[in-house]
């Protein structure tokens, strides 16, 4: 195929992803290198359509961007182009021997399933190899090819995935229909994050259908030690049954949560005095003589309110301590019938965004 003047080829060619062959080129209107994804004969149009259709609906910016769409003169496609991205894949960088980077890595990855999956898309090739690390450190999924619009034509014939990722419920006899969900990305996801802790995925993932559960598939077990509410999170993207698997939004938030460990910050304002509280261990005792008093620590992941004596109201409900404060509120000492004899006192807590 001849490409528009535009398009200015750079390098060798390289495949696609098993529907395309590839080409890095300059886009001199732009002046940026994109990626041509020259379409082999005879693929079916659909799934391109698919594939166009699931990245132009997608805004992250973990995930790659489609620029262009190429077509001939009968209005086929015949290409695509998309943002190029230069940088090792994940497979190149297994295994990863520290349980911060892994966990950033993970973070960075459910982030982009969780956008993907916010605007209907299951993209059902979730592996390393298409994910890049980018020039900027941002990890990126690619290779849309395989992607479905979820509820609407999530149905498949035989088993079709790449041996260790495929979910137990896309392993079917060669002319069956199977349906599926997003979940079928959890599972992957689940399996990518093993194979980024091993460097290989056991015999177990690689059987059809898996072998689960399994000693060698569960994050309690691995070289490298995890926070046991994360190894329970990706033990849940392995189950068996799609319904046990979490959501990639509930997976984000675990990774997130712990990744901002310790790096909270609470200010409680009473009358003219200010407390701060961001040291994990470290407790304050706010009170006001006889009309109440409470302690409140921060264990690094949440602010917990505690010892309280006296009538001491969170947003004008009751205390039942232990108990988590939220990010904003107001704690009250003295009993409603004080009136404005009671002691307000205003509590907010910084709310730290994750950096990769």
């Amino acid at each position: 195929m001849k490409l528009p003047a535009r398009y200015e080829k750079d390098g060798s060619p390289f495949s696609g992803g098993g529907m395309s062959t590839a080409f890095k080129c300059k886009d001199k209107h732009l002046d940026r290198h994109v990626l041509v994804k020259v379409l082999q004969k005879g693929v079916d149009q659909k799934r391109i359509l698919d594939e166009v259709k699931a990245l132009s609906a997608i805004r992250s910016k973990h995930v790659v961007q489609i620029y262009d769409v190429l077509k001939d003169g009968s209005g086929a496609v015949t290409a695509l182009v998309e943002e190029f991205l230069p940088g090792q894949d994940l497979n190149e960088i297994v295994p990863i021997k520290d349980a911060g980077t892994f966990l950033r890595h993970v973070y960075a990855i459910a982030c982009g399933l969780a956008d993907i999956h916010a605007v209907g898309v299951v993209h059902r090739d979730i592996k390393p190899n298409n994910m890049k690390i980018d020039a900027e450190a941002c990890l990126r999924i690619f290779d849309f090819g395989l992607s479905r619009t979820d509820g609407v034509n999530c149905e498949t014939i035989g088993t079709i995935g790449t041996l260790g990722y495929i979910a137990p419920e896309l392993c079917a006899p060669a002319h069956q229909k199977v349906n599926f969900t997003s979940a079928v990305d959890v599972f992957a996801f689940g399996a990518t994050a093993l194979k980024l802790i091993r460097g290989k995925l056991p015999n177990d993932l690689r059987a059809i259908p898996p072998n689960l559960p399994s000693a060698d598939t569960d994050f309690a077990k691995q070289t490298l030690a995890l926070p046991p509410a994360i190894a329970a999170t990706l033990n849940q993207c392995l189950s068996k049954k799609p319904a046990n698997r979490p959501s990639m939004e509930t997976v984000r938030d675990i990774v997130g949560r712990h990744l901002l460990h310790g790096r909270h910050k609470a200010t409680m304002i009473v009358g003219e005095k200010i407390h701060y509280l961001e040291q994990i261990g470290q407790s304050v005792k706010l009170s006001a003589g006889s009309l109440g008093s409470v302690d409140v620590s921060y264990d690094g992941y949440d602010f917990i309110a505690t010892n309280v004596v006296g009538d001491v109201y969170i947003n004008n409900m009751s205390i039942a301590p232990p108990q988590k404060l939220p990010g904003a509120c107001v704690i009250t000492l003295g009993s409603p019938s004080l009136g404005f004899q009671r002691r307000y006192i205003t509590f907010d807590v910084t709310h730290p965004e994750v950096v990769l």
